[in-house]
């Protein structure tokens, strides 16, 4: 990546049994409820500052729980969707953003990038 964002990372929770179990109804809600720029928002009321390259992290995790949690995938599919199955393989989120900053014309906005890696990450969870 560009920027160092989306590096390998390891969920130990992968390994656990409910990892495996479908998201209840009450979870799925709360996660559709969740707002990445409203947190990011609250953070700098708060006198935090989020780099933006962290702010993307946080929009672009946020964007695959909810479009993962609305597809019935598990958390433990989700979480491998983010971590690399190698160290020299980049993760499939990590392929996902890398599409969209190939396609990216110079000058595009965050909020611009935001959508085409939507739109890059319903191709890849339809496939």
């Amino acid at each position: 990546m560009d920027d160092g964002i989306f590096e390998d990372c390891t969920f130990d929770w992968l390994y656990w049994p409910q990892a495996k179990e479908p998201y209840s109804p009450d979870t799925i809600e709360y996660i559709k409820s969740l707002n990445a720029e409203e947190d990011i928002k609250l953070l700098k009321s708060h006198g935090w500052e989020l780099p933006p390259e962290c702010a993307r992290i946080l929009c672009i995790s946020t964007m695959l729980l909810q479009k993962g949690a609305e597809k019935g995938l598990t958390p433990f599919t989700i979480g491998n969707i983010m971590c690399r199955e190698t160290l020299k393989k980049n993760s499939a989120i990590e392929q996902i953003v890398q599409k969209a900053e190939e396609a990216a014309l110079p000058g595009t906005s965050e909020a611009a990038f935001l959508d085409l890696v939507s739109v890059i990450m319903d191709n890849h969870l339809e496939s």
